[in-house]
């Protein structure tokens, strides 16, 4: 059996706050720590119950998403890490060859309160990201962007928001609850050495119902219908150049809200994440 394990920092045991998860927080290095148990963890449960490999891609996105310590990570893994990756951020080795997805350390969407530093993509300039309408969080992407291969997500590690987020999209996904959401950033923790027992029995426990096909991956229903609302707007002489440069975009008068649609959802996470650069950058998007 194999399983494709997508680890991000903000879910991870331990973790509070957005310093945490930055370079310059005084418990970043104790967070990848964290964050590598976490997924060693998963690995050690998934493989007790007989899945034979397991790969993990780093979808952090500090440090060039690079952030386990491998040196200590599960020898027997493979990691993808690093950026770019020739196309979506995140999932860019998933295929129909695996058997699940486990989504470690992830956290809730910008529109779920009180999610432990919750967000979609982008905490600095997205005030909200919609799917048809509503708020969506990254794990479900990558659950549908799992089920358009036909591969299951079997696993969430994270607080309980958005444990209970991927419960209401994945039918009989399994939970590792490892902190209690009291606001954007404070917790009642579970420390990591517990967590990473619960994370354990989570994942063996995940891979047996997978076995038995208890676990129903989420119905796609293209083509998936975005809204990126921006914190900040951008001005006229950008949209513009949106509109030249990027057609598939459309962007609000106001220039707060990109919207945009597409049929597969690799490609519709990595649009989304294109209106990171439109709003970071905009002296580039000019020269278009």
């Amino acid at each position: 059996m194999r399983i494709y394990l997508s680890v991000d920092m903000e879910g991870v045991s331990g973790v509070t706050r957005w310093a945490d998860v930055v370079t310059r927080g005084q418990d970043y290095q104790a967070a990848r720590r964290w964050m590598t148990g976490d997924v060693n963890a998963a690995v050690a449960g998934a493989r007790a119950a007989g899945a034979t490999e397991v790969v993990v891609e780093e979808n952090h996105g500090t440090e060039m998403l690079c952030n386990l310590l491998l040196d200590e990570i599960d020898a027997d893994v493979d990691v993808v890490r690093g950026q770019p990756r020739g196309g979506a951020t995140t999932m860019w080795a998933l295929d129909g060859s695996f058997d699940a997805v486990f989504l470690v350390g992830h956290h809730a969407s910008a529109g779920d309160y009180p999610g432990i530093c919750a967000h979609t993509i982008s905490h600095t300039h997205y005030k909200d990201v919609r799917l048809g309408g509503r708020s969506v969080s990254e794990g479900e992407m990558f659950a549908l962007a799992a089920a358009q291969y036909g591969v299951p997500t079997a696993l969430i590690t994270g607080d309980d928001v958005v444990c209970g987020i991927l419960q209401k999209c994945c039918p009989g996904i399994e939970t590792a609850v490892v902190k209690q959401a009291v606001s954007r950033e404070a917790a009642r923790v579970v420390p990591p050495a517990r967590a990473q027992v619960i994370i354990r029995d989570a994942a063996a426990r995940a891979v047996e119902r997978v076995r038995a096909g208890a676990v129903d991956a989420p119905e796609p229903d293209p083509p998936f219908a975005f809204e990126v609302e921006l914190r900040e707007p951008v001005t006229d002489e950008v949209r513009a150049a949106v509109a030249r440069r990027f057609p598939e975009f459309w962007v609000s008068a106001d220039g707060r809200v990109f919207a945009f649609s597409a049929d597969e959802m690799g490609l519709a996470f990595r649009m989304a994440a294109i209106v990171q650069f439109l709003a970071e950058q905009p002296e580039r998007v000019r020269a278009y």
